[in-house]
Parts: C-alpha cells; structure tokens; sequence
C-alpha cells in the first residue's frame, strides 16, 4: 500500500526559515494524524524535529516521502505569500 501522507503549514507560527508543519501519515499499518514537525531551512540543509510520537516509529515508516511532503507544503506556502506582495 501506498502510504497516504498529508502536510499542512501552520501559518499563524511559522515564519521562515523557522516553520511548523501539520503532518499526516497512514501507510496501512503505522499512524500518525496532525503532529506537529518542526522545521529549519538554514544552508546549508534543512533540519526536521520531530515529536517523540513520530521518533518511537521512526524507523518503520517512510521518512523521506514525508519529508518531500512538507518541503513541498513548506515551498507551496513560500510561493502563495510571495503572490500576495
């Protein structure tokens, strides 16, 4: 099963590079809903904390498709503030 992974960014608490993600993760068998990653886009990386609730089963899921997921929500929001101006 493909696992199904949502992330949101939580504007009213992020500002960049610091910001707070909404994610959302079910793969059939590991689960997660709105937990909360905290993120850092300093160069030369970007740096994900991520609550004890997602550290316990780290290992058992698919970390880098969530992390595609909220450097996609982060860039989505980037680009929607910078419309505005």
């Amino acid at each position: 099963m493909e696992p199904m992974i949502k992330a949101e960014v939580v504007r009213e608490k992020s500002f960049d590079p610091h910001f707070m993600v909404k994610v959302s993760y079910d793969d059939g068998i590991n689960k997660f809903t709105n937990e909360i990653v905290e993120v850092e886009r300093k160069p030369p990386r970007v740096k994900f904390y991520y609550p004890d609730t997602i550290n316990r089963i780290i290992d058992k899921i698919d970390l880098k498709k969530i992390e595609i997921e909220i450097l996609k929500a982060i860039v989505e929001s980037l680009l929607s503030s910078a419309s505005r101006y």
